[in-house]
Formats: C-alpha cells, sequence, structure tokens
C-alpha cells in the first residue's frame, strides 16, 4: 500500500466515524434533548424531530459518501464495469434526495399543522435552492441522462457537463453542510431548555456540528486533492485509460 493510498483510506475512516458519530448525536438530540423530545407524524415537535435527522443522513451522509464513491471503488482495486460504478454512485444521490424529502415534508408538516410562517429564515431558502439545484440542474436527473442512460450529447458537451457536475456537486454538498450549521443553530436557540445552565444537550448539539465539519473536511479533502482521484487510485490499468476515455 502506498503512501496515497494510506492517506485515502485514513480520511475514508475519518469520514465514516465521523459521519456516523454525527448521525448518533443528532438522532440522541431529537430524542432526548429538546423541548418535546422524540419522534412520531402527529405534525408535533416529535414529527419536527425527523426533519434534521433525515437531512443529516440523506444530504451529508449518503451524499457525501455518493460524492466519493468513485474513489472508493478504484482504491479497492474492484474490477466493476464503469456503469456499474455510476449507477452505484446514482444510487447514493438518489437515496440521498429520497430520505431529503420526507426530511423536508416532516418540517412542512409540523409548520403547516401549527400554524407558523414556513420558509422564512437564511436556513431555509438556502435549504430549497440547494435541493433545486441538485436535483433538476446537473446533479441527479441531468447526471443521469447525460453520463448513466441514454448519455445525451457529444463528447465535448458531455466533458462540459462533467465539468459542471464535478463543480456543482462540491458546491452543493458545502451548501448543505452551511444549510445544516445553520438549522444547528436554530435548534440549539428555540429548543434546548435553559442554555444558561449549559444542559448536556448543549454538548450534544456542539458534539454533532464537529463531527459534521469533520466529515465535510475529509470529503472535500478527498474530491479536490489530485492525488485521490479516481484515476489516479485505480490499480487496474485497464480501468485507468477506462476513466480517462470518458
Amino acid at each position: 500500500m502506498t503512501s496515497t493510498t494510506t492517506g485515502f483510506w485514513v480520511l475514508v475512516t475519518l469520514a465514516e466515524v465521523s459521519g456516523l458519530a454525527a448521525l448518533i448525536l443528532v438522532g440522541v438530540l431529537g430524542g432526548k434533548h429538546v423541548k418535546d423530545p422524540g419522534y412520531g407524524w402527529d405534525g408535533s415537535l416529535h414529527t419536527f424531530n425527523y426533519h434534521p435527522m433525515l437531512m443529516s443522513l440523506g444530504f451529508i451522509f449518503l451524499y457525501g459518501n455518493g460524492a466519493i464513491a468513485f474513489r472508493v471503488i478504484a482504491t479497492t482495486g474492484i474490477n466493476l464495469a464503469r456503469t456499474t460504478q455510476k449507477l452505484i454512485h446514482f444510487i447514493f444521490q438518489a437515496s440521498a434526495l429520497i430520505v431529503a424529502i420526507v426530511a423536508l415534508v416532516a418540517v412542512f408538516k409540523y409548520y403547516d399543522k401549527q400554524g407558523y410562517q414556513d420558509m422564512f429564515s437564511p436556513h431555509s431558502w438556502i435549504a430549497i435552492i440547494a435541493t433545486g439545484l441538485f436535483t433538476v440542474q446537473v446533479q441527479l436527473i441531468g447526471g443521469f441522462f447525460f453520463f448513466l442512460f441514454p448519455k445525451w450529447g457529444s463528447s465535448s458537451l458531455k466533458a462540459s457537463m462533467l465539468s459542471l457536475h464535478v463543480f456543482t456537486g462540491k458546491f452543493i454538498f458545502i451548501m448543505m453542510i452551511a444549510t445544516a450549521l445553520m438549522g444547528l443553530t436554530e435548534v440549539v436557540i428555540y429548543d434546548i431548555v435553559k442554555p444558561e445552565e449549559f444542559p448536556s444537550g448543549l454538548i450534544v448539539a456542539n458534539m454533532f456540528g464537529l463531527c459534521m465539519l469533520l466529515f465535510c473536511g475529509c470529503i472535500i479533502t478527498i474530491l479536490l486533492k489530485p492525488q485521490y482521484q479516481a484515476s489516479s487510485l485505480a490499480k487496474d490499468e485497464t480501468i485507468q485509460m477506462e476513466i480517462h476515455d470518458e
């Protein structure tokens, strides 16, 4: 194992550990440390509590893992057809969207049931913009039709779309992390009881935020470092040529 692959697996391990820790912490936060802890689908705060947990699972954990899927496959040396690798990437991203939609339904159901005004904060505006970009621009729908099936366009058009796909993917992921941190701040302000006493809920919330940042840092480092490109990590020369050819 080279120093490059060692560094890569260290980052992947840190990402997975911090990502899973973040999911556990946000689950505990909603289950124990907010004003009305617990989960349910009755339009109460129990419904709202699904929102941060599912958003973290979908648009952070699944999205981040989908973003590095090609690199992980290349580093393992598993000889998968390029179309199969694209399908794995697409499944991660489609799953992220499905989970996020349920999370959005939960928060809108809560606001509607309680008669509250929705879409009033920067958190909500940026979240909707990011979701729209992810869905209809070049990430999910565009990515599917240009790169998976039926592979629209000439080689030059697909190359341009790929550059846009890669750039917007990173940008939207960072938007999601920023949105999650803004949402976490709202939860701390409105749902953590008596913050002046520094209850255990604040520790859980702050640790969740730190774990999210660590996960984001590891994923972005993997995506930005040239030595961690799938073509550089691939052990099989045939795979390397296939990646470059596309």
